[in-house]
C-alpha cells in the first residue's frame, strides 16, 4: 500500500519575512506622503523580474505576475502605504529656533500631543521637533499642531512621530517594535508572499496580485478610487490585510487573524469560509502543511478596513490582519509609543498567503457544491431517515 504524498512544505523562510519587513518599516510615511514606500516598492518590482507594476492616476500600485492569464476572479491582497502622520505647513522664527506649524492626518486623539515629538523627514538626518499643542479646525475638521524646533521645515514636509522604523524589542525577541505597522507590515507580507510566488505556484495557475493604496487613513481615499472607478474586475476576491488593534480575545502571538468584520460591517460569508478551510487544513497539518501553524477567527471592530469600502461597490471581500499593540502609536499610558506585533504572527500571516494560493479552489466549477451545504445536506438526509422511523418521537 502506497503511503500518502508528503505534504508540500513551506518555501516562505522567516529570515526572508523579516528582512523584508525591516526595509518596509524604515520607510517614513503619512497620507498622501507615502513616496519612500513607492520607492521601495518599484526598487523591489525591478528586482524581481517575474512581477510586473502599474500605477493608476491616484498613485496606488499594483504588482501582478507576468506570464499568468488575468483572471475574471483574481485574488487580491491589499494593503494601505499610509499612516498616521504629520503635513507641514510653514516655518515661523523665534528668539532661539523655529515655530512649525502643521497638519496632522490621521486618527489619533489631542490628548497624546502635547510634548510628544516628531520627526520632519527633511535633509539626511531630518528636523526634530515637540508638539506645544493642537487644535481642530471647526470648518474643515482638520488636525491642526503647533511645534517648536530648532531648524526651519520646508512647506509640504512629511513628519512622523520621532520613533525607530524597525527594532526588536529588548524584552522579548519576538516582538517588533515601529512607528508604523499600520499597515507597512502588512504591506510587506504580501512582498514576501510576491518573492516567491512563481516557486509556490510553478504552473503559474493563480492570478494573485498586490494592491497597495494611498489615502487609507483620511477615508480609504485609494481604495474608493478603485473601487468607484472599477480598476479590478467585477469578480475579483479582495482579501484586505491589516494591522488591527489587538483585543482581549484576540491577542498578539496567537497567529494572524481571519477577519470576519470590522466596526463597520461583516465581509463576504463564501470568501470567508474559503480562507477558514484554508487555514483550518494549515492548522491541522493536512495537504497544505507548512509547518507549525495558528490562526484566530474574530469580528476585529476596533477600526474599519478597506474591505468595507470595496464591498460598498460590489466586490466580494474578506479581511485578515495581525494582532496590533499601541494602535496609531497610542499607548496605555496616555503617551506616544512604538507600535508593536509579533515576528511569528507575521511569519504566521506569510504562510497563510501561500495556503491560498496553493489552495485556489473557491473557483465555481461545474457541478461543484459548497462544502458547507454538501454537509448539511447529508445532515438533512440523516434526519429525515430519522424521522421516517420515528415521526411522532417526542
Amino acid at each position: 500500500m502506497k503511503s500518502p504524498p508528503r505534504a508540500p512544505k513551506s518555501l516562505i523562510r522567516p529570515a526572508r519575512v523579516r528582512h523584508l519587513l525591516a526595509r518596509t518599516l524604515e520607510c517614513p510615511t503619512a497620507p498622501f506622503r507615502e513616496g519612500c514606500v513607492i520607492a521601495w516598492v518599484r526598487e523591489f518590482a525591478a528586482a524581481n523580474p517575474h512581477l510586473r507594476l502599474r500605477e493608476d492616476r491616484d498613485g496606488n500600485l499594483t504588482l501582478t505576475r507576468r506570464g499568468v492569464r488575468p483572471s475574471a476572479r483574481p485574488l487580491v491582497l491589499a494593503a494601505h502605504m499610509d499612516h498616521p502622520g504629520f503635513r507641514a505647513l510653514r516655518s515661523k522664527k523665534l528668539r532661539g529656533g523655529f515655530r512649525i506649524e502643521a497638519l496632522f492626518l490621521g486618527g489619533v486623539r489631542p490628548e497624546y500631543f502635547p510634548g510628544a515629538r516628531a520627526r520632519f523627514h527633511t535633509g539626511e538626518k531630518g528636523i526634530v521637533a515637540r508638539v506645544e499643542r493642537t487644535r481642530r479646525d471647526p470648518r474643515s475638521g482638520e488636525q491642526r499642531v503647533t511645534l517648536s524646533a530648532r531648524k526651519p521645515v520646508p512647506a509640504g514636509a512629511l513628519g512622523t512621530w520621532d520613533l525607530p522604523g524597525f527594532r526588536i524589542s529588548r524584552h522579548n525577541p519576538d516582538l517588533v517594535e515601529t512607528r508604523a505597522a499600520d499597515d507597512l507590515a502588512g504591506l510587506s507580507g504580501v512582498l514576501a508572499l510576491l518573492e516567491r510566488i512563481d516557486e509556490i505556484d510553478p504552473k503559474r495557475r493563480v492570478d494573485v496580485r498586490g494592491l497597495f493604496t494611498r489615502g487609507e487613513e483620511v477615508g480609504f481615499v485609494g481604495a474608493l478610487a478603485v473601487a468607484q472607478g472599477k480598476r479590478l474586475p467585477g469578480g475579483a476576491r479582495i482579501v484586505a490585510i491589516e494591522a488591527s488593534k489587538a483585543l482581549r480575545d484576540a491577542p498578539q502571538g496567537a497567529g494572524p487573524i481571519l477577519r470576519i468584520g470590522d466596526r463597520t460591517s461583516v465581509f463576504d460569508d463564501g470568501l470567508s469560509r474559503w480562507l477558514g478551510r484554508v487555514a483550518t487544513g494549515l492548522a491541522r497539518g493536512g495537504r497544505l502543511h507548512t509547518g507549525r501553524f495558528r490562526y484566530q477567527r474574530k469580528l476585529m471592530d476596533g477600526g474599519t478596513c478597506e474591505s468595507t469600502a470595496y464591498q460598498l461597490f460590489g466586490y466580494r471581500c474578506a479581511g485578515l490582519c495581525l494582532p496590533l499593540g499601541n494602535y496609531h502609536n497610542m499607548s496605555e499610558r496616555g503617551r506616544i509609543a512604538v507600535e508593536t506585533i509579533r515576528l511569528s504572527d507575521m511569519v504566521g500571516l506569510v504562510r497563510f498567503f501561500e495556503g491560498l494560493v496553493r489552495a485556489d479552489d473557491d473557483a465555481p466549477r461545474p457541478g461543484r457544491t459548497d462544502p458547507l451545504r454538501k454537509r448539511l445536506s447529508a445532515t438533512l438526509q440523516r434526519g429525515r431517515s430519522g424521522l421516517a422511523r420515528d415521526p411522532f418521537a417526542g
